[in-house]
């Protein structure tokens, strides 16, 4: 019987590769399934016609769990200010994607340098991509595409040559992540209460695909879990966050009733950032009767709630729209007078919102 169910969870996960994924391992020389992640990555040649295809040096390669062997291979631009790849989701035009790039130089050329350069989507400059040595960092942005075609493009800025590991695009569907009037770059999704590790982490149960982080600490917090079963297929919360994120949490340290956190933006633009924040939980804990869980969520100074909560059944709130001259984002999660419980916090994410002033081309002209 569990060997059926194994089968049936299984040929799931496979069939998520055909619901709106594009997986890219740049610079692999033939298509295939991952075993760790149960994505099927395909290479770049339908996508790029420029560049070639290189593999990090042999004492760099990364074994991770939860990107395979995409990190290893890459393609690099010696030729040409600006490279794209042509991205053509059968979806079309007027949707959502989450399209995501991933970069580890690996010091394929053994010349131990700095490669620094410009990513854009479309005609619009997205990131400034500067890794080195065996740092490896990933971009990804949530994207209202108002034509059929994506164009990710590498741009030279005289700082070395331009290269790229792994390219996603995952069509949003019916997420309340997106809409047409705005991009939404992730500065931080944190699952909370889990077991820390140091790379970005992805659950075969997440319908999104997104990376989440679990060395986000709050202040004077412990982590609590359980291993009971939460219905998120059944659920009406159209985040969808993955079971294994549910499944833990942050409640303050004995004898406090408040959780906290600050996020200073880590890097500068030229224009004064918006925030959108949201805020997961799930009670967790079976509550003896007559006691009560109610919270509130003070952000930057504005109070929401009172909230309390359901067992076993996920609460998002959000998203909390924010204007921030002073870049940073303050939340604190409080008890109410009348609780006999401290509150608690499952997972949350703060997201940019991310200017692309230019319009694209027509296609029609």
């Amino acid at each position: 019987m569990l060997e059926i169910i194994s089968l049936i969870v299984w040929f799931s996960l496979l069939t998520k590769n055909f619901e709106g994924f594009i997986s890219i391992d740049c610079g692999a020389e033939e298509d295939y399934l991952d075993g760790d992640t149960a994505i099927t990555y395909i290479t770049d040649k339908d996508f790029i016609s420029t560049g070639k295809n290189v593999f990090v040096a042999p004492e760099y390669n990364l074994t991770t769990l939860y990107y395979g062997n995409m990190i290893n291979s890459l393609r690099i631009f010696p030729e040409g200010k600006r490279n794209c790849y042509t991205l053509k989701p059968r979806q079309g035009k007027n949707q959502n994607y989450y399209v995501r790039a991933f970069f580890y130089y690996g010091n394929y050329d053994s010349k131990n340098q700095t490669h620094k350069f410009d990513l854009y989507l479309g005609v619009n400059y997205w990131a400034t991509v500067g890794v080195e040595d065996r740092q490896w960092e990933y971009y990804n942005i949530i994207h209202y595409s108002v034509t059929d075609t994506i164009y990710v493009c590498l741009v030279n800025t005289g700082s070395g040559v331009p290269f790229i590991n792994g390219l996603d695009l995952r069509f949003m569907n019916d997420s309340p992540y997106g809409s047409k009037n705005e991009s939404l770059s992730p500065v931080e999704q944190a699952d909370l209460g889990g077991h820390q590790t140091q790379s970005p982490i992805r659950y075969n149960d997440d319908v999104y695909d997104r990376t989440w982080r679990l060395d986000v600490n709050l202040i004077d917090s412990v982590s609590i879990g359980t291993e009971t079963n939460i219905d998120i297929q059944g659920s009406d919360d159209p985040y969808r966050l993955p079971v294994e994120v549910l499944r833990t949490a942050v409640q303050p340290r004995n004898g406090l009733n408040s959780l906290s956190y600050n996020y200073t933006l880590v890097y500068k633009e030229n224009f004064t950032p918006e925030f959108r924040v949201y805020f997961h939980f799930a009670e967790i804990e079976q509550i003896a009767p007559g006691k009560l869980r109610e919270f509130t969520i003070t952000l930057n100074g504005l109070k929401y709630g009172p909230f309390t909560l359901e067992y076993l059944k996920p609460l998002t709130k959000g998203p909390y729209k924010l204007h921030v001259p002073e870049d940073q984002v303050r939340f604190s999660i409080d008890a109410t007078l009348r609780s006999d419980l401290p509150p608690i916090l499952n997972a949350f994410e703060i997201f940019i919102l991310w200017p692309l002033p230019h319009s694209p081309t027509n296609q029609t002209d």
